[in-house]
């Protein structure tokens, strides 16, 4: 997603937690919900339990913010176990029917909610390798994840805000991204609506419909994804929308789920913005034909470029980003956004991070894919500002002292990984494999790494993996310093001439604080002599370097990195020392 520089979200502290509730009949008072981005224990996340499919079918309010839904799932169960765990936190749960699926369910479940979770016994004689189908009948008043009110023209508006676990806050779910399923969406809209969803739109039947079908008679909008996706990408956005089409068919972004390999791209828009959206998004067709050049095929049907009433400047969900209404209403560039959403349906929906800490590999890769098409748009000085403001604002941040990827301190949450770690360390991190192995092994790798793990998970280690298949070089020390160690080197240079025999030597001192690792790293160096500019390669390695280069003349400057593909900065002024004798 894209951060609003104005507001990064924190958790909602002052919301109860959930303890020890009962289950809760019809017309009982809603539970108190627990807080927005609570982090989960450490460990693997339902390990006994697999979502499927997800099947929702919920009425959205024409007044107020009530709620009525059922929620069916299909869960694969991995081992032995007596109680599954759903989260669900705020909401009253009417009925709960539990049984192996491929009928109806075998047996009505005895089920209670306690702190955000609603447990189901699992039923008797249900083994490793079955297929469970649970029915969670449930309704109230969404008190996060489900915005529904007036938006920004004064319509009444309804838009999924989930990210990162706050699904649970309307949808009974394994509510982490190590848990990926299909969708099936049935919205029961008020009159007058339109309502946009992941995947494709299908009839009563569920035969797919084609992208231009009109609205619905009876206000019931349906919606399927037949791909695995991670919840927190899961949306509905309803409200009176002016629906316009960029392309029918993304030149060069094919698509293996549809037939004629198209990607129909659209924009679903406040009435007032549609003549806006049309240049707004101009782009947004030849942005997936870019990215579809550089790694894969688009891996869904459609993609929907939404305004929506949420909290974050862009949010990737799955054929269906949204993007904020504010910005859309005050008339801002939001080029970069739609470059930035967009890689994130390859790297962060496509693929999805394993765990909360390795965000990284959706949002650097989001980032460092923004720059990437402003340099195939715009030119390579549009590429070099780019990545020259993602070091400024992490050079700046206060996160610097910390690794990319690491454990949460007491009191954070989750909404605290939306930090330049995530988003702009990790893209420079990128950038400098890719300066390293070259343009044809890094893309090369990156390949590799969509492809093991499109429609799952994956974790740092496997992208290490893919690029050291690549490469046929070991990165382990790389990822070590750069991920999981804080900082970045701080580099002071002196240099000596010895006339006799025409060598420089360089002296790199690396600076930084103790409890930052001495960093090792590819540099190239520029020397400035009377007979021109001078490049030479070499390896900075340890708290001390010394480097010598035999050059045509005696230098009068020297350049550290001057192609910019370092993260560092200097840490004083490049001295001149007496002659070496």
């Amino acid at each position: 997603m894209t951060r609003h520089r104005c507001c990064t979200p924190v958790a909602l502290a002052g919301l109860a937690i959930l303890m020890a509730l009962p289950a809760v009949a019809r017309g009982q008072q809603e539970p108190a919900p627990i807080p927005a981005g609570q982090p989960p224990l450490p460990g693997a996340y339902s390990p006994a339990f697999d979502a499927l499919h997800y099947a929702i079918d919920i009425t959205l309010p024409a007044q107020g913010a009530h709620i009525n839904a059922t929620a069916t799932i299909d869960i694969a169960l991995r081992q032995p176990a007596d109680t599954l765990a759903l989260d669900l936190t705020g909401l009253a749960v009417d009925s709960v029917l539990a049984g192996r699926a491929g009928g109806a369910p075998l047996s009505r479940s005895t089920f209670r909610q306690a702190d955000g979770r609603l447990y189901v016994p699992v039923p008797a004689g249900a083994q490793a390798g079955d297929t469970l189908r649970v029915v969670v009948a449930y309704e109230g008043t969404p008190d996060d994840g489900l915005t529904i009110g007036v938006n920004e023209e004064g319509r009444r508006s309804v838009f999924a805000d989930n990210w990162p676990n706050r699904a649970r806050f309307w949808i009974p779910s394994f509510d982490h991204p190590s848990d990926k399923a299909t969708v099936r969406w049935t919205v029961h809209a008020p009159k007058g609506w339109e309502v946009v969803a992941n995947g494709e739109r299908v009839d009563s039947a569920g035969d797919k419909m084609a992208p231009d079908a009109p609205a619905p008679a009876d206000g019931v909008w349906r919606w399927r994804l037949d791909v695995p996706i991670p919840v927190y990408t899961m949306v509905i956005g309803a409200t009176d929308f002016a629906i316009g089409t960029v392309t029918p068919c993304a030149k060069g972004g094919v698509t293996p789920l549809r037939p004629d390999g198209c990607v129909p791209v659209e924009y679903w828009v406040y009435p007032d913005d549609s003549a806006y959206a049309a240049v707004v998004f101009k782009h947004a067709g030849d942005i997936v034909a870019y990215y579809t050049s550089l790694i894969a095929p688009y891996a869904y049907e459609k993609l929907a470029h939404v305004e929506s009433a949420t909290r974050f400047g862009g949010m990737e969900n799955v054929g269906a980003i949204f993007y904020d209404q504010r910005a859309m209403e005050a008339r801002r560039d939001i080029g970069n956004t739609v470059a930035h959403e967009t890689a994130h349906q390859w790297f962060g929906d496509g693929v999805t991070e394993k765990d909360w800490q390795e965000l990284w590999l959706s949002e650097g890769f989001a980032t460092y894919f923004a720059s990437l098409w402003a340099e195939h748009a715009q030119g390579e000085p549009s590429f070099r500002q780019s990545m020259e403001r993602a070091k400024q604002q992490y050079l700046h941040s206060d996160v610097v002292g910390r690794p990319i990827v690491g454990p949460l301190q007491p009191g954070e949450n989750l909404f605290w990984l939306l930090n330049a770690n995530s988003y702009e360390k990790g893209a420079w991190v990128l950038h400098m494999l890719r300066g390293m192995l070259g343009d044809s092994t890094f893309f090369d790798g990156l390949r590799r790494y969509y492809d093991a793990h499109r429609y799952g998970t994956a974790t740092t280690a496997d992208l290490r993996h893919a690029l050291e298949q690549a490469s046929g070089k070991d990165l382990q020390w790389f990822f070590k310093q750069w991920v999981y160690e804080p900082g970045y080197p701080q580099l002071r240079v002196s240099r000596q001439w010895n006339a006799d025999s025409s060598v420089v030597l360089l002296k790199v001192a690396q600076v930084q604080p103790a409890s930052w690792p001495a960093f090792r790293a590819p540099v190239t160096l520029a020397f400035s002599t009377p007979a021109g500019v001078v490049r030479r390669s070499g390896w900075l390695d340890g708290r001390h370097t010394t480097l010598r280069f035999k050059l045509p003349a005696e230098p009068t400057a020297v350049t550290l990195d001057p192609d910019g593909w370092l993260l560092h900065t200097m840490a004083g002024p490049q001295a001149a020392s007496p002659p070496a004798g």
